[in-house]
């Protein structure tokens, strides 16, 4: 990719123009853009200024294979008195690449902030129709290839793409404080045939650049705390957490024999004054330790008789202000630490310095409080909360980082990086944590809401497909006790990530859960993201008529959950094959519908035709290889049954643990850790074998 300048400037690259008539700008503080003129261009760099001379800029690319990066710098230096007002750069829009046309595209997936803190999904025809703070687009390109544009936070400033009047966009870079100089990243660029690796090659290529410390997914460290199924306290009893509701809970788990390994002490174990849910959002926090009323004995008493009485691991929930208002200024921790608080300039809020050794010293306290309470991890929420409540403290890429590294440190040194980091979707926050890897990408659970639950579904696999270039989506917490807990179960077992429910008093339903779950509570765990299958990419199935799938894979075989999103609850159809599973290129599978345990044979380009009625209907398909005349298709109990198993050897594997193993075609001369057993047909070209539920680590063997 390079600069071509001919009377206007394009970005081309060896297929053509891609970012077609770039016209850069800056504004000063409340001022109208201000276009500066080229003065000097060659492949890489790019020249501007204005016609006073007082306002340059320079416009630079890097390249690597297929990525490339746009930076900018500026020196803004107007006198005080002219139309552009104050002598800094303005503080919400501060210099930007109006882009007049992309090559023709056949569709756009923009990912964008539908909120403060969460990002969402939108899939459209024409630049014209992209939603505003966009933070990566998605174009496929007429001859078959993917465009993909990411936006970026760097030192200081952070970017953000917008639909144009014009009908193009404009990419611009703003932090919400006042600066006169600029030299910063302020967009990636990838372009692959592949649109699967578009996410991860731009992502490690920004990291390079902006030089940031943190890592791809690949190279993070899964918390082993989250290997297995856990609880939180929230949807269960919300404003009425006690330490005795929480015993009773763990009680429950224990008579019905459901292996929940952890749990979540979350939002109003505090002592917040005068706080119920409507006014929640307005409290501040009032002390390190838990409300006394509710736990009349302290946190480190709930947290203790949770461990001792019931063998769990115990995570707290905090935000990142304390509450969500802030710390509150009558209490011990505003009087004993004032040092570390500040005002908010937007609200008014004490909330921590934004200062690196102050936010350091600020989650040391906290962390170091819920070590002491003998905690084992904490949820760190409202990270996005920096552009509401520190604008003209500092500059929004100078806090992000600051407060990224503070809340990393402090969270390794208390509990060895165990973490679930919760609302920071922001391109803030996704380029500055250094170290953890699991992060929320889904708005909060609503129990009894089927529209909700496809709303969830296209948010966490777009937000995957975007985001799980560094991180572990976790798809929050869901009842097992609720319409849509089958739906919620199988895609939580098809996540990749954490898992955990949050049923109310006396609700878990045990068959709901343990499909996705080992006796002992380990999560059957897939280590990729699911994520909207090839087809369902760049198609809006909100509105198509279309299926909507998502797919993730094991080591032997792909997975594909297939579900109706149409939104008014229309039939829908479409069909089921290999190319649902983004990689595998075998001639020949088998599709295994997992609930109504039937086998269709597909060679490659062949496709199983699909209705889907209401949003109740769904189906959970296995696309397995047929390499072999018996093919191993694992404990057909769980949901993952593909992901039950591990081949050592030529028709051996290990089992994890008993239930029904299930082949492929019949096995011949089947042995059970040695011993000859018969398997049984189960169903056309389907055959199991019974093993032990008690027994772990099972040899199997077959075709001797």
């Amino acid at each position: 990719m390079k600069f071509l300048y001919n009377n206007t400037l394009n970005l081309v690259t060896a297929q053509g123009v891609l970012l077609q008539d770039m016209r850069f700008w800056v504004r000063g503080q409340g001022g109208e853009k201000n276009y500066l003129n080229i003065t000097e261009a060659n492949d890489g760099v790019v020249s501007y200024s204005n016609e006073n001379g007082d306002i340059t800029a320079v416009l630079s690319i890097a390249c690597k294979d297929n990525t490339a990066a746009l930076k900018v710098d500026i020196d803004y230096a107007p006198k005080l008195g002219t139309t552009w007002g104050q002598n800094h750069l303005d503080t919400d829009s501060a210099a930007g690449i109006d882009i007049a046309s992309m090559p023709e595209s056949l569709g756009y997936m923009a990912n964008f902030m539908r909120c403060d803190y969460w990002c969402g999904t939108k899939i459209f025809d024409a630049l014209k129709d992209m939603p505003v703070r966009t933070q990566a687009l998605l174009a496929k390109q007429k001859d078959g290839g993917y465009a993909y544009l990411l936006t970026t936070c760097d030192n200081y400033f952070k970017s953000n793409i917008i639909a144009a009047e014009d009908g193009g966009c404009t990419v611009f870079i703003y932090a919400r404080f006042p600066i006169s100089k600029c030299s910063e990243h302020m967009l990636i660029i990838g372009l692959e045939n592949d649109p699967y690796k578009l996410p991860d090659i731009t992502a490690e290529y920004g990291l390079k650049v902006m030089k940031k410390k943190g890592k791809a997914r690949k190279e993070r460290r899964y918390p082993e705390v989250f290997e297995y199924l856990g609880w939180c306290s929230w949807d269960a009893f919300h404003m009425d957490v006690t330490h005795e509701g929480l015993l009773q809970k763990a009680q429950e788990f224990k008579d019905k024999g459901i292996p929940v390994r952890w749990a979540i002490i979350d939002d109003m174990w505090a002592e917040v004054h005068n706080n119920n849910i409507p006014t929640m959002h307005s409290r501040e926090l009032y002390n390190f330790e838990a409300d006394p009323v509710r736990f009349p004995n302290g946190l480190a008493a709930a947290v203790g008789d949770l461990k001792e009485q019931y063998g769990l691991k115990v995570g707290i929930w905090y935000p990142t202000l304390g509450y969500w208002n802030g710390i509150d200024p009558e209490g011990p921790i505003a009087r004993e630490h004032s040092d570390l608080l500040t005002i908010s300039h937007n609200n008014g809020r004490l909330i921590p310095s934004p200062r690196l050794e102050k936010l350091f010293q600020y989650f040391n306290m906290f962390n170091s409080f819920f070590k002491d309470c003998n905690a084992d991890f904490v949820k760190v929420d409202w990270q996005s909360c920096i552009l509401l409540n520190y604008e003209h403290l500092a500059p929004v890429g100078y806090i992000a980082k600051n407060l990224h590294t503070a809340i990393e440190a402090t969270v390794g040194g208390n509990f060895d990086g165990n973490l679930i980091n919760c609302m920071g979707m922001g391109n803030e926050n996704f380029w500055n944590r250094p170290l953890s890897l699991v992060n929320r990408i889904s708005g909060d659970f609503m129990p009894e809401d089927r529209k909700w639950f496809v709303q969830h579904l296209i948010q966490c696999s777009f937000n995957a497909f975007t985001q799980g270039s560094i991180y572990t989506g976790d798809w929050d917490m869901w009842w097992s006790d609720d319409a849509q807990g089958v739906k919620n179960s199988v895609l939580r077992a098809m996540s990749g990530g954490p898992v955990y429910v949050s049923d109310e008093l006396g609700r878990s339903i045990k068959e709901k859960i343990m499909p996705i779950v080992y006796s002992d509570g380990k999560i059957i765990r897939l280590k990729e993201s699911a994520r909207p299958a090839p087809e369902c990419l760049l198609n809006d199935c909100e509105h198509n008529g279309k299926i909507f799938k998502v797919f993730n894979k094991t080591e032997n075989a792909g997975i594909v959950a297939a579900f109706n999103i149409d939104e008014e609850e229309k039939a829908v159809s479409g069909e089921i094959s290999i190319a649902d599973v983004y990689g595998m290129a075998d001639e020949r599978c088998a599709v295994v519908d997992y609930f109504a345990k039937t086998v269709t044979v597909l060679e490659k380009g062949e496709k199983l035709d699909l209705t889907l009625n209401n949003y109740d209907d769904f189906r959970l398909y296995y696309i397995i290889p047929l390499n072999e005349a018996v093919v191993p298709l694992g404990v057909m109990d769980k949901y993952m049954a593909p992901a039950t198993f591990n081949i050592f050897a030529d028709k051996k594997c290990v089992v994890e643990e008993g239930g029904k193993f299930c082949f492929i075609g019949e096995p011949k001369n089947v042995y059970v850790n040695g011993e000859a057993v018969k398997a049984e047909k189960m169903g056309d070209m389907l055959y199991a074998v019974n093993l032990s539920c008690d027994e772990k680590k099972i040899i199997l063997e077959w075709g001797k």
